[in-house]
């Protein structure tokens, strides 16, 4: 079952492309037998996928971490925060910072991370796309999608082919509302509703900050 209305409408978006699957909450963690005893503990909780999506036309395989965050994603602070390890403590809504991005941060869950894709769609190619409800600070968007450790700790060093993209909730409502109706592929409640705003001639204007 999809947590929350982003995922719902994430759903939504990809499956509006002909042969596009999606699979949610994709649970991975470590492989205990591989850890020493001493580390065993800090990786015995499982963290997940929030949307593993894959296109068999295409090729395409796209992993999405989900932040419905009401004030948005702070592109310039969390690419401080996340790309030094002295940072990673730093707290956001109460929780330490990396632990919403472990695949970003810690080499063992990056492992845990890639190998879980891996197994699910036998692919060494996807896109790393993090989703929000907006985006602040975003002059930082192609330093972070470029940040070396993190594309290296995804990728492997290399080993997998790895992007980094980020994608936002207006991009995704109104990719959708401005689609033919006779071409878009809806097959999620949210797909449905989004038909009926464009039904009613409803469109979704963009706040300007003041």
């Amino acid at each position: 079952m999809k947590e929350d209305i982003l995922e719902q409408l994430i759903d939504g978006y990809f499956l509006r492309q002909p042969g596009t699957f999606t699979k949610h909450n994709v649970k991975y963690r470590p492989d205990q037998k591989t850890l020493k005893k001493e580390d065993k503990s800090k990786y015995s909780v499982h963290s997940d996928i929030d949307i593993l999506s894959v296109n068999l036309k295409t090729k395409t395989t796209n992993v999405v971490t989900c932040k419905s965050w009401q004030g948005g994603f702070d592109v310039e602070k969390h690419l401080e925060w996340l790309s030094d390890p002295k940072n990673h403590s730093k707290k956001v809504s109460g929780r330490e910072v990396w632990k919403s991005f472990r695949e970003l941060t810690d080499q063992i869950w990056s492992k845990a991370f890639r190998d879980k894709i891996l197994e699910e769609t036998n692919s060494k190619k996807f896109n790393y796309i993090i989703a929000v409800t907006k985006l602040n600070n975003s002059k930082k968007i192609n330093d972070f999608c470029n940040n070396k450790n993190f594309l290296n700790r995804l990728s492997d060093n290399g080993n997998f082919k790895v992007t980094i993209s980020f994608l936002t909730l207006e991009t995704i409502i109104t990719t959708i509302q401005n689609e033919p109706q006779s071409t878009a592929v809806e097959s999620t409640e949210i797909g449905r509703f989004l038909q009926l705003l464009n039904a009613a001639d409803i469109k979704f204007e963009r706040k300007t900050s003041s």
